[in-house]
């Protein structure tokens, strides 16, 4: 027997009901929408009444790129992201060392771009300051790592690699280094991370998550670990990638893990914070170099034409202006070679793009491919004299064009590629919106979508019912609490836009100005249609009745 889940006194996100103030749930859908005298009428019927106090219930959120297993290990862990000196790096890493009992040290986190004194530890120095633990502590990019020498004894073999040095690693000797620091965690450290991770996620109103799994950046085991902890009713919706080209034992693997396809981060480059995002000029702040590149664009064409073939969708992680070209270059040469619905229908994907030319821009469109971008990017490194304009120079002006590919009709989600930055959508609809160049600002209700229903949508047809607030749609909820609305209800709340024209749409919250902004509070999620998260602050509110 399905329970029914009755929300009333709210601020409703809803298009087609923008006065909305109550809806009501039966099991995981969406079966009523209407204001408070008609909640009045199924009062009595429901199992859970939510008297949300005015708060804003919407569509919650998907979080289109992340790394459960390294977010969670954080959370717990050596978090070294407000780190602003080599040697407050190194006493952290000491007085951690000291609570672990010679166990392995995954740390994350340091961006030397943002200290005064740029100078990094020697691995002498981490050593001394590790108390014998092997360590390995990835830059905030994840495509760099600084390590101590107990781990490269173990992996004797990356000296010879792309990428090795005697300070920093990066390329294939960082991603040998980062695998191996990976797999020494046990089964139960995993777990809880795991745990950790999508326990977090809810407390931010996520519901939904898209795993960037694969060989150079997890494990089977790492995906198939997370996919059998997803498979309840009350954790975020787990959508898994497999970042690897496709053969037939790639494809098992998608099938294994029941993964929306082969792609995510499968790397065509590297970053721009660890030099190894692939230009095709050289770096400003190093100009003997342009990056890496992993892949030709034929190697992409093949990739994208087999997928077609077995109808998974194919994607890669791409950054640098020559990793783009070489993206879409491919991904061209594929389009032509296969039927325009068969290609257009998977909805291919970049991870990041975030230097796409203005033809790149629009080739997005045409090929009905999907851009997986992070808003924080731009609010973190984006500024002028910020880490993006020291390593490009000008270039940095025309990064992160979700503007662009919106404006182009380009598919485009958000995410925050944690940990790399926050799962903090909140935030990242705010920096959307406040884009370091004006012309690839969204307005406010264009970055909400792309942080809520386009998630859904680009994993494919299928999930096109998600990400709404409408009947029959999946109760995938957040009730985020807005200052300047307690207490009131959506009368005075008619949205900005239209209302001159005598129509009413769906009301954001105000998030404030680009130097001051108001980001809501979430105190609850709800997945599919059950409450998954409940802030103390708020669990008052919510009375359950026994059958």
């Amino acid at each position: 027997m399905s329970q029914l889940t009755l929300i009333t006194n709210s601020v409703i996100y809803s298009n087609s009901k923008p006065l909305a103030t109550a809806l009501l749930i039966d099991g995981p859908e969406i079966v009523w929408i209407g204001d408070h005298d008609g909640a009045a009428g199924h009062m009595e019927l429901a199992d859970t009444v939510i008297d949300a106090g005015g708060c804003f219930v919407a569509p919650g959120f998907v979080d289109a790129h992340v790394h459960a297993t390294s977010t969670g290990l954080m959370l717990s862990g050596l978090d070294l992201t407000r780190v602003t000196h080599k040697n407050e790096l190194l006493d952290l890493l000491s007085n951690y060392a000291k609570h672990v009992n010679g166990a392995t040290i995954l740390g994350h986190g340091w961006d030397q771009s943002n200290w005064a004194d740029p100078q990094l530890p020697s691995r002498q120095e981490i050593d001394r300051a590790a108390w014998g633990s092997v360590v390995y502590l990835s830059r905030i990019d994840v495509h760099s790592a600084l390590v101590s020498n107990s781990l490269i004894a173990q992996c004797p073999e990356v000296k010879f690699l792309a990428g090795y040095g005697e300070e920093v690693v990066t390329q294939l000797a960082h991603g040998a280094l980062r695998k191996f620091a990976l797999g020494s965690i046990s089964h139960s450290q995993r777990k809880i991370a795991q745990e950790n991770f999508l326990d977090h996620a809810l407390s931010q109103g996520i519901v939904g998550v898209h795993e960037m799994a694969g060989p150079h950046v997890s494990s089977f085991s790492d995906a198939s670990s997370l996919q059998e902890l997803s498979s309840g009713w009350n954790v975020p919706r787990v959508a898994i990638y497999w970042g690897e080209l496709l053969s037939e034992d790639t494809l098992n693997i998608v099938r294994e893990l029941k993964a929306i396809g082969a792609g995510g981060d499968l790397f065509i480059d590297g970053a721009i914070g660890s030099h190894t995002a692939f230009l095709k000029d050289p770096y400003s702040d190093d100009p003997q170099n342009i990056g890496a590149g992993y892949l030709t664009a034929e190697q992409v064409a093949h990739h994208l034409r087999a997928c077609t073939e077995a109808g998974i969708q194919g994607g890669f992680h791409v950054i640098g202006d020559q990793a783009c070209e070489i993206a879409l270059t491919g991904a061209r040469i594929a389009a032509e070679r296969a039927p325009d619905r068969e290609f257009h229908s998977l909805r291919h994907r970049l991870e990041h793009a975030e230097m796409l030319s203005e033809s790149g821009v629009k080739e997005m469109g045409k090929l009905g491919m999907t851009a997986s971008m992070q808003p924080l990017f731009d609010a973190w490194w984006g500024d002028s004299g910020g880490m993006y304009q020291s390593r490009l120079g000008t270039r940095a002006h025309h990064m992160n064009r979700w503007g662009s590919l919106l404006a182009a009709g380009a598919a485009v989600c958000f995410s925050s590629d944690s940990p790399v930055t926050p799962n903090t959508p909140w935030a990242a609809v705010h920096a959307a919106m406040y884009h370091h160049n004006p012309q690839e600002r969204m307005s406010a209700d264009a970055a909400f979508t792309a942080h809520t229903r386009s998630g859904w949508r680009s994993l494919g047809a299928h999930f096109d019912s998600h990400g709404v607030i409408e009947v029959g749609a999946p109760a995938h909820l957040a009730i985020s609490h807005v200052q300047e609305w307690e207490g009131k209800v959506p009368g005075s709340l008619m949205a900005k836009r239209g209302a001159q024209h005598g129509s009413v749409t769906a009301a954001l919250p105000d998030l404030g100005s680009s130097h001051a902004p108001e980001i809501p509070v979430n105190v609850c999620t709800i997945v599919n249609g059950m409450v998954s998260y409940k802030d103390e602050s708020f669990a008052d509110r919510i009375s359950t009745y026994a059958p």
